[in-house]
């Protein structure tokens, strides 16, 4: 058995920890980073930890009940989906950042972890509120395609989650690149479409959206440039990554489509559902610094649906919150390394 070394004296200077390979010598020091990305993360994520009890929920019940049944449909299919995403998120990330070498950026790893948990909390205190918990929860065990969404999705995070080399790390990173960029969107969108009619679950998925978006998916987009740049990558590695996200974009149509054909509502199409998640796409492979590869178009009206969203202060603050629940604004970039 190997034994785990939680204190080296004669490890590796902080500035010289890389994320993949080399032995660290136990200290986490926020003053000194081989990275600017990875502190600047940290402090967004924490400046912006939300809980669900700010979220006014009282009328769930309600406005769930006056939905057409298809929109109670799609309000239980999405959230059956994404409860799923975001508990196979926090089990990988705790696998990944097994893996992982560098301190800091372990210990961002583990506040996204916590906010993982929390998401999951949040599912827990909608449902409740609607009073569907137990049957979106178990709603997996029913439908076959949200089930073999979810296979698919956890066997993209299981198959290189042994680690061993940094091609294997790089091929991890883009499983959570996967998650975070593509597979929750279309989730995000059905909830902003019903908009009005369930204001907790929009104010909800307004957090857990802008938390995804706008440091769990940059953390990981840094996470996957730093490997690569720090390690001699195969191209044939580089060919997996595009299958990878090839596959991401097939899994996420196949369910799409799915329930737009079983459960139509407000006007998405086909073509809409698919220039939406063909540019999402575009716009992941673009940041981590790879040429896209799928057909391209305009900004979708799905698309600004969620971005609109992502406005950082516009969530005001309700009956139930003690303080405003506005989201704080980063001055650095955070793909700047």
């Amino acid at each position: 058995m190997d034994i785990k070394h939680y204190y080296n004296p004669h490890g590796e200077e902080i500035l010289d920890e890389k994320i993949f390979g080399g032995s660290p010598s136990g200290f986490v020091d926020f003053n000194r980073s081989k990275y600017r990305w990875d502190v600047n993360i940290y402090d967004l994520m924490n400046a912006n930890t939300w809980f669900p009890s700010e979220v006014n929920t009282s009328a769930e019940k309600k406005n769930f009940d006056l939905l057409t049944e298809n929109e109670q449909a799609i309000y239980k299919m999405t959230f059956a989906q994404l409860s799923f995403n975001d508990s196979a998120q926090e089990e990988y990330l705790s696998d990944f950042r097994r893996l992982a070498n560098n301190r800091l950026v372990k210990a961002v790893l583990s506040l996204q972890i916590m906010q993982e948990v929390n998401h999951s909390k949040s599912y827990a205190v909608l449902l409740d509120a609607c009073g569907n918990s137990e049957e979106v929860f178990n709603l997996y065990k029913h439908d076959a395609a949200l089930n073999a969404k979810n296979q698919q999705v956890a066997e993209q995070f299981a198959k290189y989650i042994d680690g061993g080399s940094a091609d294997k790390m790089l091929l991890s990173a883009m499983a959570s690149i996967n998650l975070e960029g593509i597979y929750f969107l279309l989730g995000f969108s059905y909830i902003y479409l019903l908009g009005d009619k369930v204001p907790g679950a929009r104010d909800m998925i307004k957090f857990i959206a802008r938390d995804e978006l706008n440091t769990h998916l940059p953390l990981f987009v840094n996470i996957f440039k730093t490997i690569k740049k720090e390690n001699d990558i195969s191209s044939q590695t580089i060919e997996a990554i595009y299958c990878m996200i090839e596959d991401a974009v097939r899994i996420e149509l196949e369910y799409g489509h799915y329930l737009l054909d079983t459960y139509p509502i407000m006007g998405v199409t086909h073509q809409l559902m698919e220039q939406t998640v063909y540019n999402y796409a575009n716009d992941r492979l673009k940041k981590i610094g790879l040429d896209p590869i799928f057909e391209a178009s305009d900004t979708t009206y799905l698309q600004k649906l969620v971005t609109k969203h992502l406005d950082m202060n516009d969530v005001k603050s309700n009956f139930f919150e003690s303080n405003v629940s506005n989201y704080a604004k980063s001055s650095i970039d955070l793909n700047d390394f």
